[in-house]
């Protein structure tokens, strides 16, 4: 993989964090798009190189300064892999149009606007994107009006851009991760009655790691998955394969 370059949004934590590290293990250099990361370069033990630009992706300025940025430093781009998001959760009542809205312009708009940007780089390389959404987009759950409704459409983009950019041998597939042990997972998913529901509802019980999360997409990001386009990989432990979870009163 030593030449080829990958920009992980939201790469500074969680499941983009687990991400950023294993391409660099696999000798990818990466690009970090996150608020909270510095400007900055650094380069491991394998040489692999890892660019971190501090960026608003819900920002177009930000997006195409990333653009530049990586452009300028690698001359090509293989991969996008899209981490970035927020969680929202509020009963339907409480969930605001501003509120919905903010979440969307997040999960989903800033995903569109950061693909868009790289198909050009993508298609001279023949490269691919993975989404990162949600089972919260493939089915309903108590409190994620904006959040599964975000994630849902970030499955239907996946779909859409798989077909529409297939013609130019991009590969477009998404990853669909259940409860995860992320600090968004861990303020989102507070409270030990919720947990514990979630728990039970999920056929290995326990929540994945992120790096088993990081696994699946830097595999849809290679060649292994060369024939692999427009799928969506429920990485859950088996949550989907069940009934979902409800609220703790109704899983005592």
């Amino acid at each position: 993989m030593s030449g080829r370059t990958a920009i992980v949004s939201g790469g500074a934590s969680g499941i983009g964090a687990a991400t950023a590290e294993l391409f660099g293990a696999q000798g990818w250099d990466v690009v970090v798009a996150d608020l909270r990361v510095a400007d900055g370069e650094t380069r491991d033990a394998s040489g692999a190189v890892r660019l971190s630009v501090r960026t608003d992706v819900t920002d177009d300025a930000a997006l195409e300064r990333l653009a530049q940025r990586t452009r300028d430093r690698f001359g090509r781009v293989d991969a996008v892999v899209t981490c970035a998001g927020t969680a929202d959760n509020a009963a339907v009542r409480d969930v605001t149009p501003a509120r919905f809205t903010r979440t969307l312009t997040l999960n989903l708009v800033a995903t569109f606007a950061l693909c868009r940007l790289f198909v050009d780089d993508l298609a001279a390389t023949r490269g691919s994107i993975v989404t990162v959404a949600s089972v919260s987009g493939l089915r309903g759950s108590p409190d994620r009006a904006a959040y599964s409704a975000s994630k849902g459409g970030v499955i239907a983009l996946t779909r859409q851009l798989a077909v529409e950019l297939a013609t130019e041998a991009v590969r477009v597939n998404c990853v669909a991760p259940g409860s995860t042990l992320t600090p968004l997972v861990e303020t989102a998913q507070g409270g030990e009655r919720t947990r514990r529901a979630i728990l039970e509802a999920i056929p290995l019980r326990r929540y994945a790691e992120p790096r088993e999360i990081a696994q699946v997409i830097t595999f849809l990001a290679g060649e292994g998955a060369g024939f692999v386009t427009g799928q969506v990989w429920g990485v859950d432990g088996g949550q989907l394969a069940g009934a979902g979870w409800n609220r703790p009163e109704a899983a005592r």
